[in-house]
């Protein structure tokens, strides 16, 4: 138990960092826990959401990973809703940017001998089963909504396979993911590195936003004259307070105080924010480290304008820099992604001979502008 001395100091407080994904098995569960709780590919949807610099840098990669759709089988339907292989393509490209892996429904005919349809199904509402003696992954479970799985009860699918696909197990889930070291079931997202600046943007931004509408700057030095509380009676006046005043939600917000005398009242004082030089170093940080995260060499390729004198005309370094980006970062996310396509358009069509090729983006740099 805290002491008074304990209590009566100044308190410092430090906001928990966003950790790295667990992934275990839970006692009474088929399936292996994407995260502590089971909800990381949510948090990285919610991340992709509140910060403007991560969500623009995903956009980027996605159209130029998508490129001009697929050569030759792009317009080929592949489902009887009237998806082509464009329409699913365009979706595991986003899923293969956002989580680094993706997931397809795909369902053999009766023979078992090929694929009559595939569906995009999103990574985030699939889970893996539990590995078997032989380190194999037979099963994998959906549910569309895994914060409720009372309501939205999770369904087995019978894990990819071209020899038992008949009967109940011709309605498979086809779980592709890059390998990365200390992942076994879980694709790991390729930005990892920069989870924590992503976050720390989207919370700076709420932070502003809130002492805007608030209009008013809350950080304040608050101590209590009216006599020795209990310690029960401090520990809540301190949760009180914490939970009106910390957290970015709650910048600028009013305080108001009452006091039978002037003796009694609280004294509060004011502590000086940051001045602006500081938020607009920590914005220049948190933009270089996500950008560099996403391997993306210059801020022109997601409408920032440098303030360096860049490589000459602002179209030259866009060109340049664009250039770069494809080969160094999208042709190896496409490269992966057509190979394990391939494994799905050849069962799909077995008698023919069909190559799952991108065709590259194109950008007109001779009529590039100036980015302000």
């Amino acid at each position: 138990m805290e002491d008074n001395k304990t209590l009566n100091q100044v308190k410092i407080f430090s906001f928990e960092a966003m950790d790295l994904p667990v992934f275990k098995e839970v006692r009474g569960k088929d399936w292996v826990s994407f995260g502590e709780d089971n909800m990381y590919p949510q948090k990285l949807i919610e991340l992709a959401q509140t910060s403007a610099i991560h969500s623009t840098a995903i956009e980027s990669k996605i159209d130029a990973t998508f490129g001009e759709g697929l050569r030759e089988i792009g317009d080929r339907p592949v489902n009887s809703k009237g998806q082509t292989f464009n329409d699913v393509y365009k979706r595991i490209a986003y899923d293969m940017v956002m989580f680094n892996g993706y997931c397809l429904n795909v369902i053999w005919n009766r023979a078992g001998d090929s694929i009559s349809e595939i569906y995009h199904i999103p990574l985030a509402n699939v889970r893996s089963g539990k590995m078997d003696d032989q380190d194999v992954v037979n099963e994998y479970w959906y549910s569309s909504n895994w914060n409720n799985t009372r309501k939205y009860k999770p369904i087995s699918y019978r894990a990819f396979s071209t020899t038992d696909n008949r009967g109940d197990n011709a309605s498979q889930i086809f779980y592709h993911y890059d390998y990365n070291p200390g992942s076994e079931l879980y694709p790991m997202a390729n930005y990892i590195g920069a989870i924590n600046d992503i976050e720390l943007d989207a919370r700076i931004s709420r932070f502003h936003n809130a002492n805007i509408s608030n209009g008013l700057s809350p950080s304040l030095f608050i101590n209590m004259p009216n006599g020795e509380p209990t310690d029960a009676e401090k520990r809540q006046l301190f949760r009180d307070i914490m939970a009106s005043y910390s957290g970015e939600d709650n910048a600028g917000r009013l305080m108001l105080t009452f006091s039978e005398g002037p003796e009694l009242a609280p004294q509060i004082q004011t502590i000086e924010a940051a001045n602006d030089d500081y938020y607009i170093i920590l914005e220049q940080r948190i933009t270089s480290r996500i950008l560099t995260a996403h391997r993306i060499t210059s801020p022109l390729l997601v409408g920032i304008r440098d303030t360096g004198t860049g490589l000459g005309s602002n179209s030259d370094e866009i060109e340049v820099a664009y250039t770069h980006f494809l080969s160094t970062v999208i042709e190896p996310i496409q490269k992966g992604l057509n190979k394990s396509f391939q494994k799905i358009v050849n069962s799909m069509f077995p008698s023919e001979q069909l190559v799952v090729q991108t065709i590259p983006s194109t950008m007109d740099f001779n009529n590039t502008q100036t980015v302000q």
